[in-house]
């Protein structure tokens, strides 16, 4: 029951955040690694250039934002940003750590995302994957032609026999580390039933599924199209940078996962605490400036996907 009351209390700040006084972050992100080893279609790693510098994070600066956190009360705590986290050799070292130093509704959740192509005898990443609350596998289809189209640079033996291992991995245990299928739907899977495919082969994992297609009624796919962001919803301050700081391999803080092109820096964590990145001068005039309307002159919140940056967006409390 306390467990309970404490997730809601988590939730309802991230929901809510930039209603709230918060002088402490609900969520940091730390980016163990801004390369991948994965080329996906519809992410910059496609690009031959990408619109940030590459590396991966030094034990050091994980292990000093992991601690401040920790002293915080940092509800959440996720290894992922621009990159795949699971390239950093440390992974399982910081894993460990995080969830050691976690308690009461601190790192509450620790999140990673991952692509699984890894070596199946790699148990040092299983090792790391089995600290978390939360693992996030990127797996769009069952079927191999679909899934290395979409996931350039996959291999779906590989990744279909990772998620095989850690999901009766024996020091996993499923009711602290939940296994959650993430999949985006385009009109390449768009017929295929992804959560009962999961489900019968995974039974107890969960299944996100972010839908990037309209026109499927009723099993008719022929009006299939790619979902677009309509302007005229208006435009609304988001909740991340009220409730978030996110780390770049370096070290340097900022407010979304959206700064992509590390744009609109909030500070240095080699410099200053958490607690005075979150709280100052910087992270403060952006957040007066989405609640005004005047931040989304910058081309960082102009052009923002994102759909929690428009009116009619509700939060998904269980995310």
């Amino acid at each position: 029951m306390l467990d309970k009351i404490k997730y809601s209390w988590y939730r309802f700040k991230y929901c809510y955040g930039k209603h709230l006084p918060l002088t402490v972050p609900v969520d940091v992100s730390l980016e163990l690694s801004s390369s991948c080893n994965m080329r996906c279609g519809y992410c910059y790693h496609n690009e031959q250039h990408t619109p940030f510098k590459k590396g991966l994070m030094s034990y050091d600066i994980a292990a000093k934002i992991i601690t401040q956190s920790a002293e915080l009360g940092v509800n959440s705590l996720k290894f992922n940003w621009k990159g795949e986290s699971t390239l950093n050799p440390n992974f399982s070292r910081l894993t460990f750590m995080a969830k050691h130093m976690a308690s009461g509704s601190t790192f509450m959740d620790r999140l990673t995302n991952s692509n699984f192509k890894f070596n199946t005898s790699r148990d040092d990443i299983f090792d790391g994957l089995s600290n978390q609350t939360k693992v996030k596998v990127s797996f769009d289809s069952f079927d191999p032609l679909v899934f290395e189209t979409q996931r350039t640079g996959g291999v779906h033996s590989i990744t279909l026999a990772n998620i095989d291992k850690f999901y009766n991995y024996p020091k996993r245990i499923k009711s602290d580390t939940h296994l959650v299928i993430q999949a985006v739907r385009t009109v390449k899977n768009a017929q295929e039933d992804i959560f009962g495919e999961v489900k019968r082969r995974w039974p107890s994992a969960l299944v996100s599924i972010r839908d990037m297609v309209t026109g499927r009624k009723s099993g008719d796919y022929s009006a299939l199209s790619y979902k677009k962001i309509d302007p005229r919803a208006g435009r609304i301050s988001c909740n991340q940078a009220h409730v978030r700081v996110v780390f770049n391999h370096a070290g340097i803080g900022y407010p979304c996962c959206i700064s992509i092109k590390e744009e609109y820096p909030l500070g240095d964590i080699s410099r200053q605490h958490l607690s005075d990145i979150f709280g100052g001068p910087e992270a403060k005039r952006l957040r007066k400036q989405l609640k005004d309307g005047s931040a989304f002159d910058y081309d960082m919140c102009k052009n923002c996907s994102s759909f929690e940056s428009y009116k009619g967006f509700k939060q998904p409390w269980n995310s």
